[in-house]
């Protein structure tokens, strides 16, 4: 008979306490719920060791993203086009309630549309993890990596333990009394995502590249401005003849 009795569950990192301790209370508004992903995003980067970027996605009954925490704009990129494209290991993990792993965007068959944008990325590898809140999801968290079959299965155990902590904490911001006060959250994404696109398609005529090309120039630049995609897509908008952005000879 065995006599080795329960483990306990993984205390919360220090990290997600302070958090919890910011927004404990609250509704689950624009300003807690971006505080509240992107400190999780880091976290999640932080304990696995092998991430070299991190997401969580927070989601409502129908599946309609309400806010996206990423460590960095290419793990912003990766996710925002498996909402474009409607599928991908994010969203999988949701969906399924469990795990879901890929250990070579390059091969592996289940997601094609989402892999041949997510490799040029450099996402070789994911591991991605649902938020639960029974009976329902919360969303999902996710680490990237641009090497082959990055995370084991510690990984996946230290991750899961993670995103647990992090539905109590969710669950907990979240008040079930009182609708979600998130819709300018969505308004805001929704305008961003359009200038990402007016911006994108500057790029592609002044370039002459495909699209892809021109995201990750705008990703690049960017990331050279320490800013984001969203305010990096507005200033090409706004300064269309402005040679700054584009290459020189």
């Amino acid at each position: 008979m065995n006599t080795t009795p329960p483990s306990s569950p993984a205390p919360l990192p220090p990290e997600l306490l302070a958090i919890f301790g910011r927004t404990n209370g609250h509704l689950l508004t624009e300003q807690t719920a971006h505080s509240a992903v992107d400190g999780l995003a880091e976290i999640a980067r932080d304990i696995i060791g092998a991430a070299e970027g991190a997401g969580v996605s927070l989601f409502n009954a129908d599946g309609t993203r309400l806010s996206v925490g990423a460590t960095d704009p290419r793990v912003l990129e990766a996710d925002d086009q498996q909402y474009e494209l409607g599928q991908g290991p994010c969203m999988s993990a949701w969906l399924v309630g469990g795990p879901v792993y890929i250990a070579d965007t390059h091969t592996d068959q289940r997601w094609q549309k989402w892999t041949n944008v997510a490799a040029p990325l450099g996402v070789r590898s994911c591991l991605s993890v649902p938020l639960l809140d029974k009976p329902a999801g919360l969303g999902a968290m996710k680490v990237y990596s641009n090497t082959v079959d990055a995370f084991s299965d510690e990984d996946r155990r230290l991750l899961i333990n993670l995103a647990r902590s992090a539905s109590t904490l969710l669950s907990h911001i979240q008040a079930t009394d009182t609708p979600q006060r998130i819709s300018n959250d969505v308004k805001a994404s929704l305008a961003e995502r359009d200038t990402i696109g007016v911006a994108r398609g500057i790029l592609m005529e002044r370039l002459n590249v495909d699209r892809q090309a021109a995201m990750n120039h705008l990703i690049d630049l960017a990331t050279d401005a320490n800013t984001t995609i969203g305010v990096m897509a507005t200033m090409i908008a706004e300064r269309q003849d402005d040679a700054e952005f584009t290459p020189g000879p």
